[in-house]
């Protein structure tokens, strides 16, 4: 009887340990699946509850490391993205500075063009009243 007891006892104690690490599996699957579909943020939460969940699990070390790993690579796709955002915006700045010295070129080049007509024009009066007097 004491034998069966013991038997039972150990049964269930590795039951207990086979269900733990089937839900340390799962965690550790799903933060895989969540890193290989590049869902960053969910990998990163599912590595942590994994290693929270079992720390001295034989996949503990992995799941820390990748979790580190994804951390730095979500830290370094927001600076990029703010140092692109950045750009963009020095890009707009000097898009806008050069639309507005291309108006002022613009005006300037109108002015330019009716004082050459103007010019012209004077240029023909002066040459008709030469001809005029040259004719007298």
């Amino acid at each position: 009887m004491k034998s069966i007891g013991i038997i039972v006892i150990a049964t269930l104690l590795c039951a207990g340990c086979a269900a733990v690490d089937e839900r340390a599996e799962s965690l550790l699957g799903q933060a895989d699946a969540k890193m290989i579909s590049e869902d960053y943020t969910g990998a990163i939460a599912a590595y942590a509850e994994f290693v929270e969940a079992q720390p001295r699990h034989a996949q503990a070390a992995r799941a820390r490391a990748t979790q580190k790993a994804l951390e730095r690579l979500a830290a370094s796709r927001a600076a990029s993205q703010a140092g692109s955002q950045a750009v963009i915006n020095r890009a707009l700045q000097a898009s806008d500075a050069t639309r507005r010295e291309l108006s002022e070129r613009q005006a300037e080049t109108d002015r330019l063009k009716a004082e050459i007509a103007k010019l012209r024009a004077d240029l023909e009066r002066l040459r008709n009243i030469d001809l005029q007097l040259q004719k007298k």
